[in-house]
Order: C-alpha cells, then sequence, then structure tokens
C-alpha cells in the first residue's frame, strides 16, 4: 500500500515537474550509427557534421583526426585521416576541409583529394573554428568564413583569394558585432548569425543574437530571432527556407520559417555541438562522440508540407494542409501567419487579413491593407464612379433640404455653439438619454470596428454596448453633478438639469464623426496611423472646448470664475472616476468572496 502511494507521488511530481522539451514538436528517434558499425571506429569527438547527396553523413572526429563517411543506414563507408578542425559541403557535394582558417584540402563526395589551396589573408593564421556554422561554400565556390578572433565574415574565390569581407564586425559596429556563423541554402541566400549591439551602461544587458539573410551584395531582406543569450553552436537551412539555430548554452534548437517567423523551439539535451539537416526533415545533432536523430512531430510534418507547397505555387494544396495543421493547433499563431501568407498569394485579401489578425501579426495586417485598399479601388472603380454621380444629384436636387439639416444639427455646434447651448437648456431631459445611448452604441461600435492595428477588440457588440452603456452613465450623471455642485459654490445660474444636458450635448461631434473615422481607419496603416491620432485628439479637443463654452452660458458668470469652474469640474471629475473604480475593485472582490462562500455551502450540501 506505501508502495503504491510512493509510486502516485512520484508520478503526480513527474506530472508538475514535466520539463518544457517534453512537449516538443520534434521527438528523438535514436542513435544515428548502424549496430553494424565497428564500435572500435565509432568517434571521439563530433565536431561537425553535415548531411550531403543521397544524405551520406559527412562527420569530422577532431580528437582522432580523421573525416567519416557514413551511408544513410548509419553503416561507415570510409575514413579518412585529416587535421581539419571544421568540415563543410558545397552545393555539389564536394568536401572542404579546413585546417588553421586559412588551408583548406577539397574531396569529392567520395572522399578522394581534389585539390588543396591556401586562403590569402592578410590577417594572422587562427585556429578558432571550432563548429559547422564558422564556414560554407556557395554555388560558385566561393568560402565563407568566420574569423572569430574578429568577429567577421571574409569571402575567398575557388583559387583562395581574398575577396573582401560580407560583414565588418566590431564593438563599435552598427550592424552585427562578433558574428557567430554562417550557412547558405539551395537558393543562394546567406544567412549570418551574430550579435545585436548593446549599450556599454550596464554590463548586465542581455545579449540579442539574431540571424540575417542576405544576397551575395550583402543587403539585408530578412532578419529572424532575436535569441537571448545564446551561444551559436550552428545554423542549417532546410530544403523549404526553414532556419535551424542551435543554442549550445540552453541546449535549444530553434526554428524559423523562412518569414522570418519562430516556429518552435525545442529541447536536445546537453552536450550538443553541431547540427545538421536531412533532406526528409530530421535533425541530426552531435554529442561528443555520437550523433542522434530527432524526427518532426505531426504538426510539423503539415506545415512543411504546407510550406511546400506554397513554394510550389500550389495554393489550395498550402490552405488545405494550413487548415489541417489548424485543426491539430488552433492556437498557434504561426500556423494563422502562414495560412494568411498563402491567401496574400492568392490575393484573398479579406481572408489574409483575417488570418494576420488571428496571428497578432500586425505588420504583415498593415502590409496587406495597402493592397486590399488598392484592390477595392480598381476592382470597384465604376461603381465609384456612379456613386460619386448619385451623390452629386442628390446633393443638387435636395441640397437645401440637407443644408437645413447640417445648419440645425451640425452646423451650429461649429459655428453657434454659445447659441446652441442656450437652446439646450431648455430641451426635455430624454434628450440627454437618447444621446447617452447614442453614445454607448457609437462607442462599442468604435471599438469593434476600428481597424486591428490600431485597437483590437474581439468581444461581441452587445456586450460592448451594455457595458458602454453602464460605464456611460455613471460617468454622465458623476460629471453632470460635479459641474451644477463646483457652479453651485461660486453662485452659478445653472439648475442640476441643465448642467446635466449640456455636459452631454458637448460630446455631439463625438458621436457625429468618430463611427466614420473608425470605418475610415480600416483603410489606413502603421504609416498613416498619426492622420488617425490627429483626428482623434481633434474630436476630444472639440468637445473639450464646446465644454469651456457651455461653462460660460449654464453658469452666466465671470471669465474668472468660468475658467475656475471648468478646472475644478475636470479635477473633481477625475477624483470621482478614481473613486468609482476603487469601490468597483472592492465591490469585484466582495462579489467574489460572497460567490466563493456559496459554491462551498452549495457543494458541501448537494455534495456535486
Amino acid at each position: 500500500m506505501i508502495r503504491k502511494k510512493l509510486n502516485i507521488l512520484l508520478l503526480t511530481l513527474l506530472l508538475i515537474l514535466l520539463p518544457e522539451f517534453a512537449k516538443a514538436d520534434y521527438f528523438l528517434t535514436g542513435n544515428f550509427f548502424s549496430s553494424e558499425t565497428d564500435i572500435k571506429k565509432l568517434p571521439l569527438e563530433v565536431s561537425s557534421i553535415v548531411f550531403g547527396i543521397n544524405d551520406r553523413l559527412y562527420l569530422l572526429d577532431r580528437r582522432e583526426g580523421k573525416i567519416q563517411i557514413y551511408s544513410p543506414e548509419g553503416v561507415l563507408e570510409r575514413e579518412i585521416y585529416s587535421k581539419a578542425e571544421v568540415i563543410t559541403l558545397d552545393p555539389w557535394g564536394y568536401i572542404y576541409a579546413i585546417s588553421k582558417g586559412r588551408f583548406v584540402d577539397i574531396l569529392d563526395p567520395l572522399g578522394n583529394l581534389v585539390k588543396s589551396i591556401t586562403l590569402e589573408s592578410r590577417d594572422p593564421i587562427y585556429d578558432f573554428i571550432s563548429y559547422f556554422g564558422f564556414v560554407s561554400v556557395d554555388e560558385r565556390g566561393y568560402i565563407y568564413i568566420v574569423n572569430t578572433s574578429s568577429g567577421k565574415v571574409s569571402i575567398y574565390s575557388p583559387s583562395g583569394v581574398y575577396v573582401g569581407d560580407l560583414i565588418k564586425s566590431g564593438y563599435g559596429s552598427s550592424d552585427l558585432t562578433m558574428v557567430n556563423a554562417v550557412a547558405i541554402d539551395s537558393r543562394g541566400n546567406i544567412y549570418v548569425a551574430g550579435s545585436l549591439p548593446r549599450s556599454a551602461a550596464s554590463r548586465f544587458e542581455p545579449n540579442y543574437i539574431v540571424a540575417k539573410r542576405m544576397n551575395y551584395q550583402g543587403y539585408t531582406n530578412m532578419t529572424f530571432g532575436p535569441i537571448i543569450n545564446a551561444f551559436i553552436g550552428g545554423i542549417v537551412v532546410d530544403q523549404l527556407g526553414n532556419l535551424y539555430i542551435l543554442d549550445t548554452s540552453s541546449s535549444y534548437i530553434y526554428k524559423f520559417d523562412k518569414r522570418g517567423a519562430l516556429v518552435t523551439r525545442f529541447f536536445v539535451g546537453r552536450g550538443a555541438t553541431c547540427i545538421a539537416i536531412r533532406s526528409d526533415g530530421y535533425i541530426a545533432i552531435g554529442y561528443g562522440g555520437e550523433v542522434k536523430l530527432f524526427h518532426p512531430s505531426r504538426l510539423m510534418k503539415i506545415i512543411d508540407k504546407a510550406n511546400e507547397a506554397l513554394l510550389d505555387g500550389n495554393y489550395d494544396l498550402s490552405v488545405k494542409y494550413w487548415n489541417e495543421a489548424l485543426r491539430l493547433n488552433n492556437y498557434m499563431k504561426f500556423i494563422h501567419s502562414g495560412l494568411g501568407e498563402t491567401y496574400l498569394y492568392m490575393k484573398d485579401y479579406r481572408n489574409a487579413l483575417r488570418e494576420f489578425k488571428l496571428a497578432e501579426d500586425k505588420f504583415r495586417y498593415s502590409g496587406t491593407v495597402i493592397l486590399y485598399r488598392r484592390e477595392l479601388f480598381y476592382r470597384y472603380i465604376i461603381l465609384w464612379g456612379i456613386l460619386f454621380l448619385v451623390i452629386a444629384n442628390i446633393v443638387i436636387l435636395w441640397g437645401k433640404r440637407f443644408s437645413f439639416i447640417f445648419n440645425n444639427i451640425i452646423g451650429r455646434m461649429i459655428y453657434a455653439p454659445v447659441k446652441t447651448l442656450v437652446e439646450v437648456r431648455e430641451k426635455p431631459i430624454y434628450w440627454g438619454f437618447i444621446l447617452l445611448i447614442a453614445l454607448a452604441l457609437i462607442d462599442a461600435l468604435n471599438r469593434r470596428y476600428t481597424n486591428y492595428i490600431f485597437q483590437p477588440n474581439l468581444e461581441a457588440i452587445d456586450y460592448l454596448f451594455f457595458r458602454r452603456l453602464l460605464m456611460f452613465s455613471g460617468l454622465w450623471f458623476v460629471s453632470g453633478t460635479v459641474f451644477y455642485s463646483v457652479g453651485e459654490i461660486f453662485d452659478g445660474m445653472g439648475t442640476w438639469k441643465q448642467c446635466m444636458l449640456t455636459a452631454i450635448f458637448c460630446i455631439v461631434p463625438y458621436i457625429l464623426f468618430s463611427f466614420p473615422l473608425s470605418l475610415i481607419s480600416n483603410l489606413l496603416t502603421f504609416q498613416e496611423k498619426i492622420y488617425y491620432d490627429y483626428a482623434r485628439q481633434g474630436l476630444i479637443l472639440w468637445c473639450g472646448i464646446l465644454f469651456f463654452v457651455n461653462v460660460y452660458t449654464t453658469q452666466q458668470l465671470s471669465s474668472t470664475k468660468n475658467l475656475l469652474i471648468f478646472l475644478l469640474t475636470g479635477v473633481g471629475l477625475a477624483f470621482a472616476i478614481s473613486i468609482i473604480l476603487f469601490l468597483q475593485g472592492v465591490n469585484r472582490e466582495l462579489w467574489s468572496f460572497i460567490k466563493d462562500i456559496y459554491l462551498e455551502a452549495w457543494y458541501r450540501l448537494v455534495g456535486y
């Protein structure tokens, strides 16, 4: 009995203390090496690994001083003795074995020596190359080497002639300091990982690592990261453009897609030193004297299929895979982002906007807005023309009536606010309630239909309306009462009813113009947000000026007293709102306490 309880306790602790990597999107398959390989020939120190043509694995054992070639099944095919400190492959499968950062032996895919070259450089010989990520070769045969002593990426021609530096790093650099790794994908994109410049004000400030995707000319077109306080052990790129970064300090692998979005990260165990990617998506990790394989989960496979279909231009198939991935994990923002980009390629901008919104990807949402409004203009250009003609005819035929409505409802608030507010004092009180309901409805619509990148809100419109109605009712009562009370102190002429009515009439400009402004905001981007902000601030300023005029027309006092009433009303309103918010918090806590007591009593009495 005691043993059973102990097992239950251990199982509970295991579930509570379950490490994060147990929920990873990649899982350990097992050791790469075949049981047929002689155990005496297994490596002692796995320094560099890389998969070549037909998924052969090329491995450098620095301790034994040899390069080993393994079949896809993990069987040792050949050993070549070498003093290399790092190896890599070019796109054609040729092996580049580099020692002391300068001497290069080029071998064919079977391990036969083709030629040896010496890299020309003015820099002293450095022998700090330790990982696969420090060297790469492009399809032209140009060699890219990270000089760990100076933290820059140097480029050499196929004959070893120094060409130049891709990135000139250093502590005074404004781009990257201390480049850590370099990799090149099948499309010729160059990936460079390094530290971002940081302020020297605090010695404990975290170190931010990013990877930049660049072309041959050194122009950056994508940034991956940042990763905080990482030590890069290697970076590799698969056929779909996914970037894998090995952080040897935390033993995590970070996977980014071709758009620069973080797909996942997972724990691979302590002691990881190098990384390679196989054609089927399996990840090989070197640990001391062994190589382990990690296979992707079903979700990761579906995501890769979706990206592959997207690259091939089969958008319908890509949408199918993205939706299948959403059925497995509907809360993964990256999936919504990928589906949004697929819709973007299909020029289905409405669905793209919806997915970018669910992904909380404001920058892509903003960029899609530009394309969407351009499509709306060109697609409905004839309808816009017809609408313009209809509006012109309405103005011509009904111009006098519209002019009367404008002058008596809107225009007078602009050019005759004093006269309008004097007339408002004699209106019945129900006009105030009508404006209160209109304000709550308009504000709820604003919060619902304002552009997502300005004010995201996914609440139901009915819930918003009743909540805003309750809030504005309290604010109206408090503001009108404070306005009346302060006026009474200075012997003002306004009654409580007049103060209540004129106070709420001052927000008529907001009621009239805020909702059209919210609709227009859906056609604006981040760069144009300043116009939306100015318009909103202008409406608030307009309402504030009307309230200042209202103090004069309602209380009918001197300019000094009017200014004091205006200021004290604002201070009193702010004080009253703070008290209401405090009481609201106390009421919420009290209600929660009463509810908990009720539920506890109910459970004890009823039994469930």
